[in-house]
C-alpha cells in the first residue's frame, strides 16, 4: 500500500456525603473549569496511564477501527486486625476487578463497555456500563486543554450517567477535571432513584517518560449523600511497548462513573492496573487468509513501488526517505526545504503511523511493507510520532529556500 498526504501543514510549538465542605468544593471546581479555559481542535491519540489517575479516564479516544483493553484489580484485605502487610500470611483477600473493552468507532468517537463483577458500591454482585465517548477537543500542545463527553448506561442502578471531562498539562504537571451527572444515584448499597451531580479532579506529576505519580478526589455535590472519593497511584510506562501500568490505592471498588464518584466508607483497596492495546484491529483478520504468513512469518516485505515510471511532474519533486525499523524512525531530526515530500517505507513486522503531536495530519496504519509519503509546504518545526508506540518520537523542521539541507546520518546529525 503506497499512501501519499499533501497539505499545507501547521506549524507545531514545540469529607464526607453530599454536602462537602467548602474547601473541597472549591478545589474539585477550580480542577474541573480551569482546564476548560480554552479549546482548539481534536485528534485521537493513544492513552497511556501516564497521562491520568487512576480513577479518571480523562480525554482520550482510541484511533479509528483500534480495540483497546484494560484490567483494574483492586482487592480488599480482610479478617480481623491485618492490613496489606499480611497478604502472604492469615489474611483473606477480596477481589473487585473491572475490565474495559472500548473500540474506536470513527474519528474521535469511541464505544465502549465497563464490566465490574463484584461491585460494593451497587449492593449486588455485578455492575456493568456500556458507554460512547466523544473527543470534542484536542490540546495542540501547551498550556491548552483537551475536553470530552461521555454518555453510559449503569446496568445495575437503571441510570442513564454522563461525564463532560478536561485535561490539561503544564510542563510535568498535568490537570484533569470532571463533571458528571446521574438519573438515578447508588446511595452507598443502596438505591433510592434520585438524580444527583458529582465533580472530580485529579493531577499527575511525570518523574521521567517511564513513571508518574498520579491522584484524584471525586464527591457528590447535589443528590443523594455519599462519601468523598479518592485514589493514588504510580503510573508507569513499560519500555518500548504500548503498555503501561499502575499500582494504586483507593476507596473505590469500581471503574464505572458512578464506583468512581463515591467512596466506600472505612475500606482501603489496593490493586493495580493494565492495559492492552491492539493496534490496527482489522489487520487481525490476516491471521484467517491462507495466504498470509507461510513460510515467511515475521518477515518485512519489500517496500511497494510504483511498476513503471512516474510522470514527469512527480520526478520533479523533492523527496527525502525514512525508514522506520527497530521500533524507532530512522531519522528523529530531519532538516529539509520547504515543499520536501518525506516518504516513510515502514521495515518493521509490525504496523506504525506517522502522526503530528499538534493533530493537523496523520497517516493511517502504515503495515510492514507499506509507504506513507507527506509534504511539508510551509516553513516550520513539525514534531510527530506513533499512534501505537508513542515512545517513537521524531521532529522535521522545514525551512525557507531551495539549496539542499547538508547531509545527515541516521540520527540526524
Amino acid at each position: 500500500m503506497h499512501l501519499r498526504i499533501e497539505t499545507a501543514s501547521r506549524t507545531s510549538a514545540t469529607p464526607h456525603h453530599a454536602v462537602c465542605h467548602a474547601g473541597a468544593r472549591a478545589l474539585l471546581l477550580l480542577a474541573v473549569f480551569i482546564p476548560a479555559a480554552v479549546v482548539v481542535p481534536a485528534a485521537a491519540v493513544a492513552q497511556p496511564v501516564l497521562d491520568r489517575s487512576p480513577n479518571m479516564a480523562g480525554t482520550w479516544v482510541t484511533s479509528p477501527r483500534n480495540l483497546f483493553f484494560e484490567i483494574s484489580h483492586r482487592f480488599q484485605v480482610v479478617g480481623g486486625d491485618v492490613d496489606v502487610t499480611d497478604i502472604f500470611d492469615g489474611a483473606k483477600i477480596v477481589n473487585y476487578p473491572t475490565f474495559l473493552l472500548a473500540y474506536g468507532l470513527l474519528e474521535n468517537v469511541n464505544i465502549g463497555f465497563r464490566y465490574s463483577s463484584n461491585s460494593a458500591l451497587a449492593g449486588g454482585p455485578n455492575e456493568w456500563q456500556p458507554y460512547a465517548t466523544w473527543g470534542a477537543v484536542r490540546s495542540t500542545g501547551g498550556a491548552a486543554p483537551s475536553l470530552a463527553l461521555t454518555g453510559a448506561w449503569n446496568g445495575a442502578a437503571q441510570s442513564v450517567d454522563v461525564e463532560l471531562s478536561s485535561q490539561i498539562r503544564f510542563g510535568r504537571l498535568g490537570l484533569l477535571g470532571a463533571v458528571r451527572g446521574f438519573s438515578q444515584a447508588f446511595e452507598n448499597a443502596a438505591d433510592d432513584g434520585e438524580a444527583a451531580l458529582a465533580l472530580a479532579g485529579g493531577a499527575v506529576v511525570s518523574i521521567t517518560r517511564y513513571l508518574a505519580l498520579a491522584g484524584d478526589v471525586a464527591g457528590r455535590v447535589a443528590g443523594p449523600s455519599g462519601d468523598l472519593a479518592w485514589s493514588a497511584g504510580l503510573q508507569v510506562g513499560i519500555p518500548y511497548t504500548p503498555h503501561t501500568f499502575s499500582l494504586l490505592a483507593t476507596n473505590v471498588s469500581s471503574g464505572t462513573l458512578q464506583g468512581t464518584s463515591t467512596g466506600v466508607p472505612g475500606v482501603v483497596y489496593w490493586g493495580f492496573e493494565f492495559t492492552i492495546p491492539f493496534s490496527g484491529f482489522a489487520r487481525w483478520g490476516d491471521i484467517f487468509d491462507p495466504d498470509e504468513g507461510s513460510s515467511t512469518t515475521g518477515a518485512v516485505p519489500p517496500p511497494q513501488t510504483p511498476l513503471l515510471a512516474p510522470p514527469a511532474a512527480a520526478t520533479e519533486r523533492r523527496v527525502t526517505e525514512l525508514r522506520i525499523s527497530g521500533l524507532r524512525y530512522e531519522r528523529t531530526e530531519l532538516r529539509v526545504p520547504v515543499g520536501t515530500t518525506v516518504r516513510w517505507i515502514n521495515r518493521d513486522p509490525v504496523a506504525h503511523t506517522v502522526t503530528a503531536d499538534d493533530g493537523a495530519w496523520t497517516s493511517p496504519l502504515i503495515g510492514p511493507g507499506d509507504v506513507f509519503e507527506h509534504t511539508f509546504s510551509t516553513s516550520g518545526e513539525f514534531l510527530y510520532h506513533c499512534t501505537p508506540h508513542p515512545f517513537m518520537q521524531a521532529r522535521v523542521t522545514v525551512v525557507e529556500g531551495r539549496d539542499t539541507p547538508a547531509p545527515q546520518t541516521p540520527d540526524g546529525r
